[in-house]
């Protein structure tokens, strides 16, 4: 298994993962206040920067970095606030096939 994808096959299966409905497992690294693992998420935006100062971008229409933002619910988090993560820093990421329960 490779260790890493790039930020543009993140962003795919992010994008399937919407048009699904569906949420996604990404892998994120060790940061100062959680270990490197995977997380299943509720997919919320792209963003240019962390909420609230980020622009919104849109998928496939505007130009995307692996220095913008994935925002998304951490469906294991029990404050329900959103979290944000460096696109180029998600080193996995995975279709679950789970249906986002509204």
């Amino acid at each position: 298994m490779k260790n890493f994808i790039d930020f543009k096959e993140v962003l795919k299966i992010i994008a399937t993962a919407v048009s699904r409905g569906e949420t996604v497992e990404i892998y994120y690294p060790k940061t100062e206040k959680s270990p490197a693992l995977w997380r299943e998420v509720i997919p919320e935006s792209l963003t240019t920067d962390i909420p609230p100062q980020g622009e919104v971008l849109i998928y496939k229409k505007d130009r995307m970095s692996p220095g913008h933002i994935f925002n998304a619910y951490d469906i294991n988090s029990k404050d329900n606030k959103i979290r944000s993560f460096i696109i180029g820093k998600i080193r996995l990421a995975r279709l679950t096939g789970n249906k986002i329960k509204k």
